[in-house]
């Protein structure tokens, strides 16, 4: 009895092993060079690897209830069964005659031999590729889950911020895109004009985490660079060769020290629909009343080394009329933005990599001001008219590393379209109830940007 369970126990292993051979034959193209596909329960059961430790060498799922796995943790334990099935067989011939069982043994699927160069695209499925979006036709895109390869990923099988699952024959190059097509069709309505869906088609299904702008959403937006490609601080378009940003971010920097990208999103990524674009500097002009310590007029122009294209994900942002009592009343009542690269935790090590956007209430200078003396400021603390305040909520701040990027806020009677209110200039801490954080003040600052700028024999379009 015991004999007739032992080879029943062998046939059955061996059935199961025959079975996932049959399936891999079918997908084994999904799986790498020293993998093959089978059943998830037969690579668990021949797994030799001490999962308990180290984990199971299991690898991409190639079907339902299929896995990729190793070739050679299926072979050794093909070979072990084979082994025990040999010495069982002996020690019952001594005693009876039996029925040779024979084992079977892992084939390799004859593979067609190709000589084109690897594409250097992860795979998200068979025959599929996550690829830059904008190089994938529009209508073949998989954002439904499918062909997952990594499950630690989430619902979406490709990590990237801007790549999607893409079938392999629908793959066209760079100057094929569709985007190609947008630059050419474009109309620039005028400044401050956002983006609000971003230039991402409509059926992008990709989970952007709340506080990250799409992109081009805010096509004013500027990253700037050290001489060395080190993100150094934000900036803001206000002409097609200007851009504003804080004194204090550049206070130590030449021409020469200083490059800024303009239609950027994620600072790691050239994957982007469309290019973002680079200049030097040929001019700084930092306010001359700027002080280094206390950050009164904490306000810098760079002039471009030439004027950069008006196009859909670059497009310069609206200034402000000068400081009234009107102006102050409208800002109370608009929704203001911030944004910048910068960390998104007071605790972070780091900057992020995709453009923050936070929604800040405007404060006035007379709250903000009380609300400024009982932090380690003081009592007598002064806030001085070349400062506005914005935020004091919990967990929503600029922070380390926003320097010089705008705050904005909505216009009267326009929905979309935005005008630059403040700069990123200083705080106290980040994140904290009650704590306003401290901007450069445009309006205040209007008459020295507009005297500046007819010095350079440029002119500013109105809103």
């Amino acid at each position: 009895m015991i004999r007739l369970l032992l080879f029943a126990f062998i046939a059955v292993a061996h059935q199961r092993l025959s079975n996932g051979q049959q399936m891999n034959a079918a997908v084994d193209g999904m799986c790498g060079a020293e993998e093959l596909c089978v059943t998830d329960k037969l690579c668990t059961e021949s797994d030799d690897s001490g999962r308990d430790a180290i984990g199971p060498r299991l690898g991409n799922n190639c079907g339902h209830g299929f896995v990729c796995c190793d070739r050679e943790q299926l072979e050794s334990w093909n070979a072990t069964l084979a082994m025990e099935a040999s010495g069982s067989q002996r020690s019952l011939s001594a005693t009876q005659t039996v029925t040779t069982m024979k084992t079977p043994t892992i084939t390799t699927p004859a593979t067609s031999v190709t000589t084109e160069e690897p594409s250097g695209y992860e795979s998200c499925g068979f025959n599929m590729e996550c690829v830059p979006r904008k190089i994938c036709r529009e209508n073949l895109i998989v954002d439904d889950g499918r062909f997952i390869l990594n499950p630690r990923i989430g619902d979406t099988p490709c990590v990237g911020a801007l790549h999607r699952c893409c079938a392999i024959d629908m793959k066209i190059s760079a100057n094929e895109s569709s985007y190609v097509d947008k630059l050419a069709s474009f109309k620039y309505q005028g400044c401050g004009w956002s983006n609000p869906n971003g230039l991402i088609p409509d059926q992008d299904n990709y989970e952007y985490a709340k506080d990250v702008a799409l992109f081009a959403e805010f096509p004013w937006m500027v990253a700037v660079f050290s001489g060395r490609n080190q993100f150094l601080c934000g900036g803001t378009l206000i002409h097609p060769q200007l851009v504003l940003t804080s004194a204090h971010n550049i206070q130590n920097h030449t021409i020469n020290t200083l490059v800024v990208r303009l239609g950027e999103w994620d600072l790691n990524s050239l994957d982007e629909p469309h290019e973002h674009q680079a200049r030097r500097i040929k001019q700084i002009i930092r306010h001359e009343d700027f002080d280094p310590r206390a950050f009164f007029n904490d306000i810098a122009l760079l002039v471009l080394s030439e004027p950069v294209p008006i196009q859909p994900h670059i497009q310069p942002l609206c200034l402000p009329p000068t400081e009234t009592p009107a102006l102050l009343r409208e800002l109370q009542d608009a929704q203001c933005f911030a944004t910048g690269w910068g960390r998104r935790l007071p605790g972070s090590s780091r900057n992020e990599h995709l453009l923050k956007r936070i929604d800040l209430p405007f404060v006035s200078r007379a709250e903000c001001q009380a609300m400024l003396r009982i932090t380690i400021l003081g009592r007598r603390f002064r806030l001085r008219p070349s400062f506005l305040c914005a935020g004091g909520m919990e967990g929503k701040d600029t922070c380390k590393g926003d320097g010089g990027s705008p705050l904005f806020c909505t216009m009267p009677n326009e929905t979309n379209r935005y005008r630059l209110v403040g700069i990123v200039s200083w705080g106290i801490d980040c994140a904290k109830q009650d704590v306003p954080a401290v901007y450069a003040n445009v309006p205040f600052l209007r008459n020295w940007i507009d005297n500046k700028i007819k010095t350079l024999g440029l002119q500013l379009e109105g809103p």
